[in-house]
């Protein structure tokens, strides 16, 4: 519990944040955030230097409505979920978009307001979803 370091403000420049949600850290030590209140994940080096972004708010592939969770699978992927877009998406390491799923509603793979998210050492992808109550589990594809 000893105090370290700190970085960031509000704003919405590189390195300042408007409602940071989500966090991971790869093998490393990279640390990547994603920003409810900026749609965007920003990612920085282990003692807070900015190295590079993605995103921008809309509903198009690596576009954000209010991300939230973040997780890195073993294979360097970042996984984002997305609390306006009822949806997760998958990048690689830089930012480039991969692949996404989920949609609004309450069926299996569908979405009302999905929040953290996981990553097992199966690869096995869990999502939260408080809108419907649930937590939905899902294997990655290619």
């Amino acid at each position: 519990g000893r105090f370290l370091r700190k970085w960031g403000v509000r704003g919405t420049g590189d390195g300042e944040f408007s409602q940071p949600q989500g966090l991971a850290i790869d093998g490393d030590v990279t640390v990547y955030v994603s920003e409810y209140g900026n749609d965007r994940v920003q990612v920085f080096d282990s003692q807070g230097r900015f190295l590079r972004k993605w995103g921008v708010r809309g509903t198009g592939d690596g576009e954000f409505s209010r991300p939230q969770g973040l997780a890195i699978a073993s294979d360097g992927n970042v996984y984002v979920s997305e609390y306006g877009n009822d949806r997760v998406q998958v990048f690689d390491p830089q930012g480039r978009f991969l692949r996404k799923w989920g949609s609004g509603g309450d069926g299996d793979g569908e979405f009302s307001q999905p929040q953290s998210l996981a990553i097992a050492s199966d690869g096995n992808v869990y999502v939260s979803d408080p809108g419907n109550h649930r937590i939905l589990v899902f294997k990655p594809t290619i």
